[in-house]
């Protein structure tokens, strides 16, 4: 048997972000929804709150394309500083071998 879990409805602002999909911003479970800090009403996360929730810079996607495919790449990225930091650990596990 599968189930996804409980998902916070809106998202915590002080607490890692749930894992993105390529389906971010549409009306899903998955699409993560926030109370907006300034006006205290419930909003999507911007394209660059996505790429900040990944690792990238702010306006990394910022090429010409649609929102939503922004949002796609954001949810088909893994997250940099957790694939920098793998990569650091086995850096140092090969070094370390025999």
């Amino acid at each position: 048997m599968f189930s996804e879990g409980p998902v916070a409805f809106p998202d915590p602002w002080d607490r890692p972000g749930r894992t993105m999909l390529t389906s971010e911003s549409t009306l899903n479970r998955s699409t993560h929804v926030v109370t907006d800090p300034g006006t205290g009403r419930l909003r999507l996360i911007t394209p660059i709150e996505a790429e900040r929730m990944q690792g990238f810079d702010d306006d990394w996607t910022n090429h010409g394309m649609p929102s939503r495919m922004r949002y796609f790449c954001m949810g088909n990225a893994l997250v940099v500083p957790m694939i920098t930091r793998m990569g650091e650990v086995l850096d140092n596990i090969i070094a370390n071998e025999p």
